[in-house]
């Protein structure tokens, strides 16, 4: 017989006859009732097997899924840490950059602003000198007009002594 027994060998099962023994037909009602349920209970067995070897695969699944999705987590974490350095560090360089722009600009203006000063100073300059020059023409026609009205006024005694001095002698 071997180790382990089927519901054909509790079946087929044959024993040695002897006197005063059992009744052979309830032996066999018996060995028949629990071939039945050997056989049911190694088929009930087998499906179990079955689902048992369906869930540690679906578990084996599930488990390769949480550890690709624990992996995928990790990546994604170091990568929105990697992104937030990185915009990080791009907007520090941003922030520098404008600053040294607005310097630049700011100097530029300053520069701007010291020409534009200088240019103002130089204009007024060539408006006094200018004012100066026209107020010293202004006085030096007045002059002339006044050295004209002193001529003619000299000129018109001038005459006037003459024509007294001829009608006076003639």
């Amino acid at each position: 017989m071997s180790t382990r027994v089927t519901a054909r060998d509790v079946e087929h099962q044959d024993f040695a006859r002897k006197m005063r023994g059992f009744d052979v037909d309830d032996v066999r009602l018996f060995l028949k009732a629990v071939s039945e349920e050997i056989e049911r209970l190694n088929l009930e067995n087998s499906a179990l097997s079955e689902e048992n070897a369906t869930q540690k695969a679906t578990i084996e699944d599930f488990k390769e899924r949480e550890r690709t999705l624990q992996e995928t987590l990790v990546t994604a974490q170091k990568m929105s840490a990697d992104m937030k350095e990185r915009s990080r560090a791009e907007a520090d360089l941003l922030v520098r950059e404008a600053r040294v722009k607005a310097e630049r600009i700011l100097e530029q203006a300053q520069d701007q602003l010291a020409a534009l000063e200088d240019e103002i100073g130089r204009l007024r300059l060539e408006k006094d000198a200018f004012e100066n020059r026209l107020r010293s023409a202004i006085e030096e026609h007045l002059s002339l007009l006044d050295l004209r009205k002193q001529e003619k006024a000299d000129l018109d005694n001038l005459r006037f002594l003459r024509r007294r001095s001829t009608t006076d002698v003639g």
